[in-house]
């Protein structure tokens, strides 16, 4: 964990904005058994990250981290929250996240034609 922690706080001080400078230690955190601090990280930095995709992505890694934690109504509130608050055409790593463990359908696919 401390290696880590230094690894991921270096991006984290580089990058507040980004989801990936919380998601590594929270991972690191989820995979020591620890996801309520894992949880708790990931609370705190949500309010750094603009609405979007690292926002997303944060959020429904936080909401894995409650329910592992046992906190399974706080995770579905914060999943529904997440998905209600997303533009219609929305579609990322977060959202799709968040639907499975929702249990509910995946966004189609919004693919452009290719040009010849």
């Amino acid at each position: 964990m401390p290696r880590a922690e230094r690894i991921f706080g270096a991006l984290a001080h580089v990058r507040p904005d980004r989801a990936f400078a919380h998601v590594g230690p929270a991972m690191a955190l989820l995979n020591a058994g620890r996801a309520a601090e894992a949880a708790q990280r990931l609370q705190r930095a949500l309010p750094q990250l603009a609405p979007g995709e690292d926002a997303d992505t944060v959020s429904a890694l936080c909401a894995l981290a409650l329910q592992l934690e046992g906190r399974t109504s706080e995770s579905t509130r914060l999943l529904r929250e997440l998905l209600h608050n997303a533009p219609p055409d929305a579609d990322n790593d977060g959202l799709r996240l968040a639907r499975r463990m929702l249990g509910e359908p995946q966004a189609p696919a919004s693919h452009a034609p290719l040009s010849p």
